[in-house]
């Protein structure tokens, strides 16, 4: 099959491998469509070091299942999929206390195993969710969508003014899941061409200048908001979320940019903050989220690019211009 091997630094190519064939309890997908991810981002730079290489990146994967492992039972064949991305060992006290995402034996799709950026990809048939009345496009936006809805359910959002730092994918999903609770704002840089998405989808977008002045008009005692989500991507966003929120507020750590951060620990303390961090979620909220029409994810989709192009993508995906490219064996 063909597959996209991330390399080192910038280097990804497309090469030829072997199909990979299910072992007991598997399936394999014929992979449609994978987004890029920031997590991906930041491993082609160098700067969130991948547990294998050469990798075959991706993991917010839509396919079919096209064949099946030992043990699996024939009702997945030929469906349409998406695919959790964490393998956990089952055993272990995080995996009998529920917490199989923090499994210390775990691999993870696209990160320690190979990933969706190929022809086809394995995975365990128990991470299987069907994305019947989805869209294809919607289809490959569940993982991201999963954790944003794990943020809301590990810090449920108190207050009605929220702030969402960043208008990449994870700023917009949050952004629009949080504009059924209360009024949500945008903030990016002011010459930010995402502006316009997020006019699009109808939420206040705030000049990243013009924020300390927009946060003493709009804020209790111009003090900060109710509930943070910091999803810039840069080391940076930490400490304007800090400087945003209100005391007693919430702070939703939601970037994987795998640098250290320096912040205001102090104001953090002494203005009783708290700060919450969240991955994985649950696919079948997100699905359901999707199905009722509550999130828009087409708009998102800023670029769409071949499997033999996927350098091209990479590149394009680190572009301002870009929200979600997309990569389409």
């Amino acid at each position: 099959m063909r597959a996209a091997l991330l390399k080192s630094v910038r280097k990804i190519e497309l090469a030829n491998v072997p199909d990979p064939l299910p072992p007991k309890g598997w399936v394999r997908l014929k992979v449609r469509r994978v987004g890029i991810c920031g997590t991906d981002k930041a491993m082609y730079l160098g700067k969130y070091p991948p547990r294998k290489i050469p990798l075959i990146p991706g993991h917010e994967i839509y396919g079919l299942v096209d064949d099946l492992g030992e043990g699996v039972g024939e009702k997945w064949m030929g469906k349409r999929v998406t695919t959790e991305i964490n393998v956990a060992c089952g055993k272990c006290w995080y995996c009998r206390h529920g917490m199989r995402v923090h499994c210390p034996h775990r691999e993870v799709l696209g990160i320690s195993l190979d990933g969706g950026m190929a022809d086809y990809v394995i995975t365990p048939a128990e991470n299987l969710h069907s994305v019947h009345g989805l869209s294809d496009t919607q289809a490959s936006f569940v993982e991201p969508l999963a954790a944003t809805v794990e943020m809301i359910k590990q810090a449920p959002p108190e207050g009605s003014r929220f702030l969402v730092l960043g208008a990449g994918t994870i700023g917009l999903l949050s952004a629009q899941l949080l504009s059924s609770m209360g009024n949500v704002s945008v903030a990016a840089r002011g010459d930010s061409p995402k502006a316009k998405i997020v006019d699009s989808l109808g939420l206040n977008f705030i000049p990243l200048e013009d924020l300390g002045k927009y946060m003493e008009s709009n804020t209790p005692e111009g003090q900060g908001f109710d509930y943070v989500v910091e999803a810039t991507g840069s080391p940076e966003g930490l400490l304007i979320a800090v400087r945003s929120v209100r005391p007693r507020g919430t702070i939703a750590a939601k970037s994987t940019h795998g640098l250290p951060v320096k912040f205001d620990y102090t104001s953090l303390v002494v203005r009783e903050v708290k700060l919450i961090g969240s991955r994985c979620g649950p696919f079948e909220d997100a699905i359901e989220l999707l199905k009722e029409g509550r999130i828009k994810v087409e708009e998102l989709v800023t670029s769409e690019y071949r499997l033999e192009d996927v350098r091209e993508a990479f590149e394009a995906s680190l572009r301002r211009d870009q929200v979600k490219v997309h990569v389409l064996p």
